[in-house]
């Protein structure tokens, strides 16, 4: 039987820097255990880039199958050894920074000032207290101490044989030396490799990528089909974009696709606080729900909104979106709800922050949750009105579906990979156009009984789950016929 190498490059650099975990990195997560049940560890290894050495190593799977789920100490404590900061170790109300030295240090000091003054409210807004952090630094901690481990780093090029298959999930473009790499295993010891392609975006909408990140992508793109046998894409239209690349240059390779999740999946509940004992009643339930949520994102909750989820960049086409509810909320008789974006700041949009600077926020229409917990966007997906996602592209649209996981419908652009995960359960707008993103917004905020008729559709939908999304790939893995032959 051939050996499976899984690569993890991506997962290495993520969790040097992270504490949480994204669907995608579940999903590799969830295929690279199942394979390990289906198959055992003796076929099953971890590889990845080791860019100290600048050499491409291969790990036991072991570990893997002992883990219940992705575990950002294990995986830090197998990458990085004793020098990761673990979850223990990490002082109350930090757990964000604690694989960030410079930030860990600064707020460790701010918060040590804020305990001196007594200063309780700075704590509880983090659902911690002062007794909690001085317990902390007088070195009461969980009995339980972090396993080390110390697995054995092999060159995959030492143990790969012709036949076997290296299967990248993650991104890993842009990665200096991993190409070459790639391409001696496939030359050199005969290793098909298969590829994930999340989205073409970066040269499908360049104008929208920062620096020369559009020059980069593309040039990945078209060296991988040298060493590449085969693709995933992780929607219809993203295998579509890559069957034209692919044309483009003039080259054939089997694309299968395996569309991504709808689901929504809670993934740092071991941080958050336990939910009080007893019978979970209308009352428990509204209190058990605001629980390790900061005061900032309670207050969003105060009046309804709509929710706008992802990375705050030109390419989700906001500017437009607050254009529409500037015009929404001058209209007399139309009960309004606030617009709240949750993520981060992201690229080229000065003309965004222009409108929000000289309009103060619209008024107070437009407010911000800064790069939310999942709990806390669980929190938003579950008491917003509705979702809205108006980009001018995307390879998935993640919020599209975790929305309706929430039985909340949305306004959604009609392009790209969309449509796939908005169904028939969301409005649909054109993106390009302001007058049809007004009158989207408009025709579900001024028609509950409409938004009434998309809820049930959504509640009468099968959505599709991460389990589906893994299942899938470790049948398509699993069956090598299928990974011949172009869908």
């Amino acid at each position: 039987m051939k050996t499976h190498f899984f690569d993890v490059t991506d997962i290495v650099l993520y969790v040097e820097k992270e504490t949480s975990v994204s669907g995608i990195q579940r999903v590799s997560f969830e295929v690279i255990k199942r394979m390990v049940d289906r198959h055992g560890t003796q076929f099953v290894h971890l590889s990845y880039w080791d860019r100290a050495r600048r050499e491409y190593v291969a790990i036991p799977s072991d570990f893997i199958a002992e883990m219940d789920e992705f575990d950002p100490d294990i995986l830090s404590a197998v990458f990085f050894g004793k020098g990761a900061r673990t979850r223990q170790e990490t002082a109350p109300t930090l757990e964000r920074y604690r694989n960030r030295p410079m930030k860990y240090w600064f707020h460790y000091l701010r918060s040590s000032v804020h305990a001196l003054r007594g200063n309780e409210a700075h704590f509880n807004k983090h659902n911690s207290s002062i007794l909690e952090w001085r317990n902390f630094k007088a070195g009461v901690l969980p009995e339980t101490e972090p396993k080390i481990y110390d697995l054995e780093r092999t060159l995959v090029s030492k143990m790969a044989q012709k036949g076997d298959r290296l299967v990248v999930l993650g991104a890993t473009w842009a990665i200096d030396g991993l190409d070459a790499c790639l391409q001696g295993l496939a030359d050199n010891q005969g290793v098909e490799i298969s590829q994930l392609i999340h989205d073409l975006i970066p040269i499908i909408t360049p104008e929208h990528i920062a620096g020369d990140f559009s020059q980069e992508f593309y040039r990945w793109l078209k060296t991988s089909m040298g060493y590449c046998t085969s693709y995933f894409g992780n929607s219809k239209n993203t295998s579509k974009d890559l069957k034209a690349f692919m044309d483009e240059i003039g080259v054939e390779r089997p694309i299968l696709t395996v569309p991504l999740a709808q689901k929504f999946t809670v993934v740092d509940s071991k941080t958050a606080p336990k939910p009080m004992k007893g019978p979970a009643g209308p009352y428990k339930t509204r209190v058990d729900r605001t629980l390790g949520l900061r005061r900032e994102i309670l207050n969003l909750s105060k009046v309804p909104f709509v929710l706008v989820v992802g990375t705050m960049e030109s390419r989700k086409n906001i500017w437009r979106l607050a254009q529409a509810w500037q015009r929404l909320s001058r209209e007399e008789g139309l009960n309004v709800p606030k617009l709240v974006f949750a993520g981060k700041p992201g690229w080229y949009n000065d003309d965004f922050n222009q409108l929000m600077r000289g309009t103060d926020n619209l008024g107070g229409w437009v407010q911000f949750a800064d790069r939310p917990t999942d709990t806390e966007l669980g929190y938003l997906y579950e008491t917003c009105v509705f979702t809205a996602m108006v980009s001018f592209y995307e390879g998935w649209g993640l919020p599209i579906g975790e929305g309706l996981s929430f039985g909340k419908t949305g306004v959604v652009a009609d392009n790209s990979s969309m449509p796939e995960v908005g169904g028939d359960m969301v409005e649909y707008c054109d993106a390009h156009s302001l007058d049809s993103i007004h009158a989207a917004c408009r025709k579900l905020i001024a028609d509950p009984a409409y938004r009434e008729v998309l809820e049930a559709k959504i509640a009468a939908t099968k959505l599709r789950t991460w389990d589906d999304v893994t299942n899938d790939f470790v049948d398509l893995l699993s069956n090598e016929p299928l990974l011949e032959r172009e869908k």
